[in-house]
């Protein structure tokens, strides 16, 4: 099976207008006639802005490897589930042992782990007033940064994939939109980014669903509740079936 990919564009937004060089398209797009899917359509040849356009992989589940499933798509384990976990906690634990010393792990077959580290350099002056030194304002570890193996890389970069992107390329009028979530919230009173993202069977990006909940949200349509991964979003009195 090929590996799928959607089709994005740094800055392109749902249903946002885009800048053109053609006047005609400039000048159409001053009382909204003109959509980003016709400006695509107008540069499908252009060279500049098939330049600006990049594949994403197409958005998919998180599979768990050690939740082995059946099935021909599934790897079975030679090793008992128990075992597993037991060998990943001590791996775990090991890698957090090394790091913890500012240390790189190596995983032969896989890649080395190494801690990535933000914040900013201030200068101090010395107690006895005999100079200046630099000194951290508030270091921290921020990330850590993987590095695959050779050989794993090499066999990953063979893998075939589909060459048809797949998916809403560019533009999602306010139709669909509304006509989807109102089907939403038919059956739920509120609803979580994943919730959104399936509900238009993932033909949108992740980056997408985020900016059409923050747009939602600003035009007064849906209501926030929480904050980060757990928000949930209500709608609004006279918003989608409500």
């Amino acid at each position: 099976m090929a590996i799928r990919f959607t089709i994005a564009k740094r800055g392109l937004l749902p249903i946002e207008k885009t800048e053109n060089r053609t006047t005609g398209i400039q000048e159409a797009q001053k009382d909204g006639s003109v959509t980003l899917a016709d400006a695509a359509s107008q540069h499908l040849t252009d060279e500049q802005w098939l330049r600006s356009l990049r594949p994403r992989l197409e958005h998919r589940p998180t599979v768990d490897a050690v939740e082995y499933q059946d099935g021909s798509s599934r790897l079975p384990s030679l090793m008992p589930k128990g075992e597993l976990i037991a060998a990943l906690d001590t791996l775990q634990r090991v890698m957090l042992h090394e790091m913890e010393k500012g240390n790189a792990v190596l995983l032969p077959g896989i890649g080395t782990f190494r801690l990535s580290l933000k914040g900013s350099i201030e200068v101090k002056e010395n107690s006895d007033k005999s100079g200046a030194y630099y000194h951290g304002r508030d270091v921290h570890v921020d990330d850590i940064l993987f590095t695959p193996d050779r050989e794993l890389l090499q066999q990953v970069r063979r893998f075939p994939v589909d060459q048809s992107p797949y998916g809403q390329v560019f533009h999602m009028d306010d139709a669909k939109i509304d006509t989807t979530l109102t089907e939403l919230f038919a059956t739920h009173d509120t609803v979580t980014h994943k919730d959104v993202a399936f509900a238009f069977e993932l033909t949108l990006t992740h980056k997408r669903i985020t900016t059409l909940l923050r747009r939602l949200v600003c035009e007064g349509s849906l209501v926030a509740l929480g904050s980060g991964a757990q928000t949930r979003y209500r709608p609004t009195p006279g918003h989608f079936g409500r």
